[in-house]
């Protein structure tokens, strides 16, 4: 993940390049896309994983939301814990870390989920991130370019999420 402030939900593009993996962003806001949980089960159980790891990747306050919102997990919340691998588990994580960004992976980092208020990025080979998300990347892409088009056009332009969309099809 980049270490600047800001943008901690973001996959650091050399180690990216160096795995050989593809980052596609999609809208979700906050958490893991519900229409994508179910590929998503068929993929990692038909690679043979059980679990995966949820990491709490929230520091400080997020500051380009219309108000402060505190980041800090509550202090009764673990910070790191093993989700397994079926569709309730799944379910628990977005209810329980919808309102923090977070990064799902496994153990080998076979592929990997970081999730942001406004958008989630898988990541993983591209023929992982096709069969998770069910459509090729590049029409996962314009998707999503989009949806950035339009936040970036918007009463409140932001147009960060339009770059992030172009950084990552350009990688």
């Amino acid at each position: 993940m980049l270490t600047e402030e800001g943008r901690e939900a973001e996959f650091n593009p050399e180690w990216v390049r160096n795995r050989g993996w593809k980052v596609v962003p999609v809208e979700s806001g906050w958490r893991l896309p519900v229409e994508h949980i179910p590929r998503l089960m068929s993929v990692l159980k038909g690679a043979g994983y059980t679990h995966c790891i949820s990491v709490f990747n929230q520091p400080g306050y997020i500051r380009n939301l219309p108000v402060l919102v505190e980041s800090q997990p509550p202090n009764d919340m673990t910070t790191c814990q093993l989700v397994e691998v079926d569709e309730a588990d799944f379910q628990e994580y977005n209810r329980e870390l919808s309102p923090f960004r977070t990064v799902l992976t496994t153990e080998d980092a076979f592929w990997a989920l970081s999730t942001h208020e406004w958008y989630s990025l898988f990541a993983g080979t591209p023929a992982t991130v096709e069969a998770i998300l069910g459509e090729p990347i590049e029409q996962a892409e314009q998707e999503f370019l989009e949806y950035a088009s339009v936040l970036a056009g918007g009463p409140s332009p932001d147009e960060s999420i339009l770059q992030l969309a172009k950084r990552y099809a350009a990688l």
